[in-house]
């Protein structure tokens, strides 16, 4: 990519990979002294090249050296996201912890995703289902839809993430009808057999209580999509 670039380009012109992958494009524009954008349709990709790529293998600052468009960063930003995209806004919630995107739904289309779990035990990979909501309209029954899966899908643990927290009341009666689904206990550590986070606390850090969660660098992967773009807008005003 060094040779096309410099063969191809001068010193200060934009490069544009909109395919951009593991970003090889940009390493070499940035070493070249190109600005670049690079653009993804996986959330996850665009999170590891930031973190690998531009960050360890480059020094670059996120917000100083180089920004990141497209993926939400606040409740403002999912909301909006939810809006222009609820499909995309599901797989961002469910890469954002972590997950792995379905790429078959259930029956009842409730399953956005998985969380794998390395279980001490176990000789396969166990899964926790994921649901994602968006929408106001989310009850009691939207946790029975869940509870089935639970049960008919022979996961281990199941998952709901929801952009609004429910009023005070509904919160205390859907704590309550989780809390029936009783806990895994994993040398004498209890886990919570169904899990609730909403985007607010996904944003601020929290992720579902379980078991080792088995990552991106597992070579067991069910890639997931979401759009994102990377933009350097070169060195200097």
């Amino acid at each position: 990519m060094e040779r096309i670039i410099g063969a191809s380009s001068d010193p200060g012109d934009i490069v544009l990979d909109p395919f951009c992958g593991c970003g090889t494009t940009m390493e070499a524009a940035q070493k070249l002294n190109r600005r670049w954008i690079g653009i993804d349709i996986a959330f996850h990709a665009v999170r590891r090249v930031a973190r690998v790529r531009l960050e360890e293998r480059l020094g670059l600052v996120q917000d100083h050296d180089f920004a990141i468009e497209g993926v939400p960063r606040n409740a403002e930003g999912a909301v909006d996201l939810w809006k222009r995209d609820p499909c995309h806004f599901r797989k961002w919630a469910v890469e954002q912890v972590d997950g792995f995107v379905t790429a078959h739904r259930t029956a009842d289309g409730g399953i956005d995703g998985r969380l794998y779990l390395d279980v001490p035990g176990k000789r396969e990979f166990q899964s926790m289902a994921i649901e994602v909501k968006g929408g106001e309209h989310v009850d009691i029954g939207t946790l029975r839809q869940l509870r089935g899966v639970l049960e008919d899908d022979r996961a281990l643990m199941a998952g709901l993430i929801v952009l609004n927290q429910p009023a005070p009341r509904a919160l205390a009666n859907w704590r309550s009808f989780m809390a029936s689904a009783d806990d895994l206990v994993i040398h004498d550590r209890r886990y919570p057999r169904m899990q609730m986070l909403t985007v607010a606390e996904m944003l601020a850090g929290k992720r579902f209580d379980t078991p080792s969660v088995v990552g991106w660098e597992s070579p067991q992967q069910e890639l997931g999509h979401g759009p994102g773009v990377l933009d350097y807008p070169g060195p200097g005003p």
